[in-house]
């Protein structure tokens, strides 16, 4: 849990604003407030926001290059030649894989297969050690899902062996060095599509809309082969949207939402086998980024990522909880070894805490996690943190920044001594060869010099302050609104005084205050709180259902 040293109460917005949005939707003013400060200050924005529309998608044809991918994509199926997926080994990229693989079943094509590279054989994307499975695999077209925009020269070399390539991707491309071909990424320079920020699985999702549509406009569809219905393919657009922590805004919240409502009503069997193996009853974005997206990610971290495409394809609930199981079975093995990873991570940056940034590195670090590593050390020390692991002559790091460094906008100025990179404004990752690595590092710590401020702080924003007695159901119920929750949209958070009375301890480790109303519950922080008794509560307002009771509960995000 970051150590928060500035509290931020915020700035009332405008009394009549907050009593036109509350009486046109029934809404408490602490609710119409939340929503003001996320931006949504008229009734239609409000009305959209809170009463998600599929209508509301962008046209797939707003996206540069969709009418040449659509024109591609189907002169390849008619024709019966061969279509390879290549997928990315996270949870974005399993989705996308598995999506494009179900859609292009569902058009009758059968010569097609995917492959998800090995994150230690082959590397992120479309690598040089890519191609040369590629090549082996012998297709007419290589369709990229959640990768490509930075394979310049993997891109040139399928096409000097005469197989074309459709990238979609939603990274960012490299500053002036573009691949050859047909690109799907809104974040193409010469792409002038409305949200920039959807995820792959987004991007994917928009090329099957504009193929569905291309399909019926020439009556491809028949009784003998159905058009395929999208909406049941959301699901997977929410878990991989989720899992990337794209903000959860815009299409991303719809995709999101209806997703959701999917998984809860029609879900596939790998959704199933996920949710009686964790005891979900109801899905959240919550439960996909705590509960299912680390072990699908678990999976491509460890060992081979195409197990997550195979639980989302099954067609059988048993093989799919088999499935399922292995996949914990992988999880429990990261969190072991990313414990003892972070340990020797954090000594490590003990020693750098007069810098800007920390660049840490280990032949015992494992390149599979060192992004969640990362992750916790620049929660620790606030500082933009790179983990690297040792892989032979060459360097393998992930990179977390806080948001006052756009970490790639930096690599880009580092670019001259880095073999591959790439990334978006909080993440990043890139190989480095060992006789650069010294050379690289001080120049990461010069730029973090010159943009930052020095020993800045991590700023809790906060959407008010509430006393316990002035938290009930109908308050709840409001916040649910607000669902899902994720980036930029994320649970509000308020300030509560500490109970005066002694609280719980769980299993030596998790403290928790029981009223008859709520619970209050503290997640590892029994020891905190011994060594540091709290004056307030920062507390996340949700719904805790145990064993068929449903009871109000805070949860503790950070505390004085």
């Amino acid at each position: 849990m970051p150590l928060y040293k500035i509290w931020q109460l915020p700035t009332p917005p405008k009394h009549d604003l907050v009593e036109q949005l509350s009486q046109a939707f029934q809404l408490f003013p602490l609710v119409s407030s939340i929503l003001i400060r996320r931006g949504y200050t008229t009734v239609e924005e409000v009305e959209a926001f809170l009463s998600p529309q599929l209508s509301r998608l962008h046209d797939p044809y707003l996206m540069r290059d969709m009418k040449e991918a659509v024109c591609l994509l189907k002169r390849t199926i008619l024709s019966n030649k061969r279509i390879v997926i290549l997928g990315d080994y996270d949870v974005d990229g399993i989705t996308a894989t598995t999506m494009m693989t179900l859609f292009l079943n569902e058009c009758g094509c059968n010569n097609t297969d995917y492959f998800i590279p090995n994150r230690f054989e082959h590397g992120y994307g479309l690598t040089q050690a890519s191609v040369d499975v590629l090549l082996g695999m012998k297709p007419d077209l290589v369709l990229t899902v959640d990768n490509g925009i930075t394979a310049v020269r993997e891109v040139q070399r399928l096409h000097e062996h005469g197989i074309k390539t459709l990238i979609t991707d939603h990274h960012l491309p490299y500053q002036d060095n573009i691949p050859a071909g047909v690109i799907l990424n809104p974040n193409h320079p010469d792409c002038n599509y409305p949200d920039k920020k959807i995820s792959g699985c987004g991007v994917a999702l928009k090329l099957l809309m504009a193929m569905r549509k291309e399909f019926r406009d020439s009556q491809y569809w028949s009784s003998q082969r159905p058009e395929p219905n999208l909406k049941s393919y959301l699901d997977l657009a929410a878990l991989g949207t989720v899992a990337d922590v794209v903000p959860l805004v815009n299409e991303n919240r719809l995709l999101v939402y209806h997703g959701i409502k999917v998984m809860n009503t029609q879900p596939r069997f790998g959704i199933q086998a996920l949710a009686q193996l964790k005891n979900v009853r109801t899905i959240t974005s919550q439960t996909l980024a705590f509960q299912f997206a680390p072990l699908l990610n678990a999976a491509g971290r460890m060992h081979e990522a195409s197990a997550g495409v195979k639980l989302l394809l099954s067609t059988d609930l048993h093989k799919a909880a088999e499935i399922a199981k292995s996949l914990d079975q992988v999880n429990n093995e990261r969190r072991t070894r990313e414990a003892q990873m972070l340990q020797l991570a954090l000594e490590q940056a003990k020693g750098l805490q007069h810098k800007s940034s920390l660049v840490v590195t280990s032949s015992e670090f494992h390149e599979g996690i060192s992004g969640i590593v990362a992750a916790r050390l620049m929660e620790h020390f606030y500082k933009p943190a790179f983990v690297f692991a040792v892989n032979g002559e060459f360097y393998k790091g992930s990179a977390r920044s806080i948001p006052e460094l756009h970490i790639k906008n930096a690599l880009d100025q580092c670019q001259g001594y880095l073999e591959k990179y790439g990334g978006h404004a909080a993440a990043a990752g890139c190989t480095i060869h060992q006789s650069r690595f010294e050379a690289f590092t001080k120049k990461f710590e010069a730029l973090c010099l010159e943009e930052l401020t020095p020993s800045p702080q991590p700023l809790l924003q906060l959407d008010g302050k509430l006393e316990i007695e002035m938290i009930g159901w109908d308050l709840i119920e409001q916040l649910e609104l607000l669902q899902p929750f994720g980036a930029i949209n994320s649970p509000p958070i308020f300030s509560i005084p500490a109970p005066q009375q002694s609280y719980q301890i769980i299993k030596s480790t998790h403290a928790k205050w029981n009223f008859r109303r709520l619970e209050i519950m503290g997640w590892n922080l029994a020891k905190p709180f011994y060594e540091n008794p709290p004056k307030s509560l920062a507390v996340h307002l949700g719904i805790n259902e145990f064993r068929g009771e449903r009871k109000i509960q805070l949860v503790v995000q950070a505390f004085q």
